[in-house]
Formats: structure tokens, C-alpha cells, sequence
């Protein structure tokens, strides 16, 4: 059996208000349990806890193999996601195609850095920082990135499914994004891939992404993941800035569970607050499928920081 703390049985407010130590009291009466695979049907993980073997702090610990622990964040709250608190045609109508954090967004992205550079155990130290090219993103990591003195390094294929667009049903146009002069001009110390040109890094014949299409570029995403992991001597941390349906995908696709971005689909959908955490090892054989280690965490953030209700719209 696997011990799992589930917002469903105890609510965010309860558990978020449980002090440190009761926290590793949790984590010490199931010490000797080990993750396992999520294997469940018609289920949400709002925010799951599994613990057992996180620490891995020697590749020995893992009978020889070395590791990559991938750290998923996703953005702190955008423009678009303020829309949504009117209603979602509020949001369909008004909704940017590349928004920047809001002012809770910028709080939530300096809260989480703030969380990295105290080296927190399991998570750390993070040694690189892939990033979406899209600004909510790029902004998300930037304090992060100054805390760790690490270079973020940009991922053009890492962007939210749906993509970079504009325009309502029926009528949707591609926006190229961030052009490559302006992103270095904003974030000067982000590594650049050759694909961000001053046309920007989205291709605008996409208009907005199929789900189909987003699909399959998780999918590649989560094969370079594997790539990376297989190249690991001994034990990586690897912190990923993205978004709430490529973090989903990501995670469904490493666990090797259904990989649909339907919520309506039976099966497990991983959901993110804005600025939660979600962690999982990646066996440097590649072999078999990854490790949970535990998904949504927002206790990084202030109380006051959490959007209790955002969770879904990009």
C-alpha cells in the first residue's frame, strides 16, 4: 500500500495549517513505504503526498542506477487567469495570447523562489532550470533562477497545449510570442534555442493547437526527459516552469498512464494551483515507468499566495 495525503480527504486548509513537524511525522511513520506506480481510474490528484523513497542523495541508493528528479512548477497566476473570476466567457472573450503574471503571480513566482534557496530537502539542490517560452513562464523563473544563480534554459516546445493565439472560436490566429531580441532584452541570462527567431518561437500556421497535436508534443517532451535521464551518473535535479495541461500530460506520460488532456476522460488527471510543485524520479535505465513522489504542493507559498479555486485555466 502507498500513503497519500488527498485534498479530498482533508482539506487544503486543514492540512496547509498542520505545523512542520507534524508534517515529518506524516513522512516518518511511512518512511519505510515506497512510491509506487498510479495506477487509478476515473481519479483527480488535486494534491498527493507518497513517501518513502525520496532521498537519494547517492546513486547507490537506487541499487546502482543514477536518477533525474524532475520538479514540476507550474506559473504563478497570469492575466488570464483573473478572468476567470468573472466567468469563462469573461475569459474566452478578453483572454491574451501570451499574458504576463498578475500582481499575486509575481508574489507567488518570488514566495517559491524564496522556498528553493533554503536547499529544501528531496527537491534540492536543483543543478538546471527548463523554462516554456511563454512570459508567464519566463517570469515564473526568473526570481527563481537569480536565488540559484543558475541560467534558465529555454524549452520553445515546452509551451501550454492550445499554444500561442488569439481570436475567438471559429475565427483563431497564431501569435509568434516573445521575438528572440525581446526575449533576451527581458531575460538576459535565459539560454536561447535556435528555433526563437525575431518572428518569435510559436508557428503561427498552428493557430490554436489541436489537442491532438499537444498530445504528441508532450509526448516527444517526455522521450527528451527520458533522453536526459539515461545520460545522469549518480543523482540530477531538474526544476520545469511550464503549464497546468503540459505538466498534466508531462506527469501522465513519465507515469505511463492514459495521456488524454480530457478531464472528462477516464483515468487520473493531474491538476496544479498556480505555482504548486510536483515531483517524480526518472530511473536512469529508462526501464520501467517513474516514480511519484508527490503532486499539487502549494505549502511552499503563503496561505494567502493560493488560489484555492484555479485550477484549470491556463
Amino acid at each position: 500500500s502507498t500513503c497519500i495525503h488527498q485534498q479530498a480527504r482533508l482539506s487544503p486548509g486543514a492540512y496547509y495549517h498542520l505545523s512542520i513537524r507534524a508534517r515529518m511525522k506524516l513522512a516518518i511513520l511511512s518512511r519505510l513505504i515506497k512510491p509506487a506506480r498510479v495506477a487509478a481510474v476515473g481519479s483527480t490528484i488535486m494534491g498527493a503526498y507518497l513517501f518513502g523513497d525520496v532521498g537519494g542523495s547517492k546513486a547507490e541508493d537506487h541499487g546502482g542506477r543514477g536518477r533525474l528528479r524532475v520538479i514540476f512548477i507550474r506559473h504563478g497566476e497570469s492575466e488570464n487567469n483573473i478572468l476567470c473570476r468573472v466567468s469563462f466567457d469573461h475569459y474566452k472573450k478578453y483572454r491574451k495570447p501570451d499574458p504576463k503574471l498578475s500582481k499575486l503571480g509575481e508574489a507567488q513566482a518570488l514566495a517559491a523562489a524564496d522556498y528553493f534557496e533554503k536547499n529544501p530537502p528531496v527537491v534540492s539542490p536543483i543543478s538546471q532550470i527548463l523554462v516554456s517560452p511563454m512570459t508567464r513562464a519566463l517570469m515564473t523563473a526568473k526570481p527563481i533562477a537569480e536565488k540559484l544563480k543558475l541560467a534558465p534554459v529555454v524549452w520553445a516546445d515546452l509551451y501550454e497545449v492550445g499554444g500561442c493565439f488569439g481570436g475567438q472560436e471559429g475565427n483563431f490566429w497564431g501569435d509568434g510570442g516573445l521575438k528572440r531580441s525581446d526575449m533576451k532584452t527581458q531575460f538576459p541570462k535565459f539560454k536561447l534555442p535556435s528555433n526563437i527567431t525575431e518572428k518569435g518561437w510559436y508557428p503561427r500556421g498552428l493557430k490554436k493547437e489541436s489537442t491532438e497535436h499537444g498530445q504528441r508534443r508532450a509526448a516527444a517532451l517526455a522521450e527528451r526527459l527520458r533522453d536526459m535521464a539515461m545520460g545522469v551518473e549518480g543523482d540530477k535535479n531538474v526544476l520545469v516552469v511550464a503549464h497546468f495541461d503540459t505538466i498534466d500530460l508531462l506527469m501522465r506520460n513519465l507515469l505511463e498512464i492514459n495521456a488524454d488532456v480530457k478531464d472528462t476522460h477516464p483515468g487520473v488527471v493531474c491538476q496544479h494551483y498556480n505555482a504548486a510543485l510536483s515531483c517524480i524520479d526518472i530511473d536512469s535505465k529508462a526501464t520501467r515507468p517513474a516514480k511519484l513522489l508527490f503532486a499539487n504542493r502549494a505549502d511552499h507559498l503563503p496561505y494567502d499566495l493560493v488560489d484555492w479555486e484555479n485550477l484549470g485555466i491556463v
